[in-house]
């Protein structure tokens, strides 16, 4: 879907791709400790608490901030909804191939992470009328916090998670380059570290002591469910935007914008992002993550690195491509493209032809009660109009000349038009004997 020039383009940049990268390996890294290593160590559930905050709230301000371009449903159709059903097909299977149960709820994408393409799919679709209501951040933040009230936000189409971070999407779609700009020749933003640190630190320590299950940072359930009260699961939702916010707003401020070793790894996320959790999955099903040497923090730091260096390499991003490609292929019809072929234009031509005819007809008719002088003048112009009306004729004519039901109108026009000249004739024979 093309439109003017005045188009918003994609900021991509190299700090884009570089924040892209550290979120994707955040993303492994918290889904692979969180099988095993979180039940046995203490400090890694904090790691695992602080990294559920703000890791997908980044990474869905990113999307929003990579999506200004107008949308197009049948893109959307082929990139977002397919990958999605795909991944969460292959993460059953994994389920079922390892002997565990787990029913094929489509559309209840819980117990996988494709819940991020449905959500991005809606996001897209609705970005561009939500994008220009008046305050949409502040306002979307409220029906979240509202959202969190009510039971019927749940897992169902990930309605709860796509209320839940909206805000964030929304926030990214209405960041410009120059905010991005201004926050990074601002001197005073090395604050940013010491607070985005204490924020990580406290929130996670508040919920840990508390006993406050990690749910309420995934937003998939209501604060009853997450095992809270409703005016607490305000507050600790209400930490997680400030937080991710501020995380965000770090990341923009402070990661280098230049090409680094892995920054390649920015193009090529989705592939890391479909393959990743089912590999997880198989391995902690082979009992690969119970093995001693991998119950470490480092050693599973190393492997979430092999993984998406592996995963985001441009041979693995080629089959991923090609693959879709392959199946958007045979699922969808080849896109042609439309011709005009001056269809409406010869349709007016014609229209306008009998106008003329008709005008003309009615003139002349006119002239037959007029007074000598004033007849004449009725004449010319009814001879003008014939004229205008020759000129349409032909060019219909040639824009017909295979149509058969326009030729029996011009055959009906050529009999309208010998009735009028006999007319004329009878006119003038009048004329001549007054």
């Amino acid at each position: 879907m093309k439109q003017g020039a005045n188009i918003k383009t994609t900021p991509y940049s190299n700090l884009v791709d570089n924040i892209k990268v550290l979120l994707i390996f955040l993303v492994v890294f918290n889904h692979i400790i969180a099988f095993q290593l979180v039940k046995v160590d203490i400090v890694i559930r904090y790691i695992w608490y602080a990294i559920t905050i703000f890791h997908m709230p980044a990474f869905i301000f990113v999307s929003g901030y990579l999506s200004k371009k107008p949308q197009n449903v049948l893109k959307n159709l082929k990139n977002l909804l397919i990958p999605y059903i795909l991944g969460y097909s292959l993460t059953w299977y994994s389920q079922i191939w390892l002997g565990n149960s787990m029913d094929y709820e489509l559309l209840r994408p819980s117990g996988t992470v494709m819940w991020y393409l449905l959500a991005l799919f809606v996001y897209r679709l609705t970005i561009e009328a939500m994008g220009k209501v008046r305050f949409i951040v502040p306002l979307s933040i409220i029906i979240a916090l509202w959202a969190g009230t009510r039971p019927e936000f749940t897992t169902y189409l990930s309605s709860s998670r796509i209320v839940v971070f909206f805000p964030f999407f929304a926030a990214g779609y209405l960041w410009k380059s120059e905010y991005t700009d201004k926050v990074r020749k601002f001197k005073g933003k090395w604050v940013l570290i010491p607070l985005s640190g204490f924020l990580l630190y406290a929130v996670p320590n508040y919920m840990i002591t508390n006993e406050i299950p990690i749910d309420i940072f995934r937003g998939n359930h209501s604060y009853l469910v997450c095992g809270l009260p409703d005016a607490e699961g305000t507050i600790i939702r209400l930490l997680m935007y400030l937080v991710s916010f501020t995380l965000i707003l770090t990341f923009f401020a402070l990661l280098p914008d230049r090409r680094l070793p892995l920054t390649f790894i920015g193009r090529n996320t989705m592939g890391i992002y479909f393959f990743h959790y089912p590999i997880l999955i198989i391995m902690n099903g082979l009992l690969l993550l119970k093995i001693p040497e991998l119950l470490n923090v480092w050693s599973l730091l190393g492997v979430s690195l092999i993984m998406v260096l592996i995963l985001g390499s441009p041979p693995i991003d080629w089959i991923y491509t090609n693959c879709l490609n392959l199946l958007t292929f045979i699922l969808f019809k080849k896109e042609k493209k439309i011709q005009d072929e001056g269809l409406e234009d010869e349709y007016d031509e014609e229209k306008k032809y009998e106008i003329l005819r008709k005008r003309r007809q009615a003139i002349e008719e006119l002239a037959a009660t007029l007074e000598p002088e004033k007849k004449k003048a009725a004449m010319e112009q009814a001879a003008a109009l014939k004229r205008e009306n020759n000129t349409v004729s032909q060019k219909t004519d040639e824009n017909f000349i295979s149509d058969k039901n326009a030729a029996t109108d011009r055959k009906d026009f050529k009999n309208d038009s010998s009735f009028v000249e006999e007319m004329k004739k009878s006119l003038e024979h009048e004329e001549r004997q007054s």
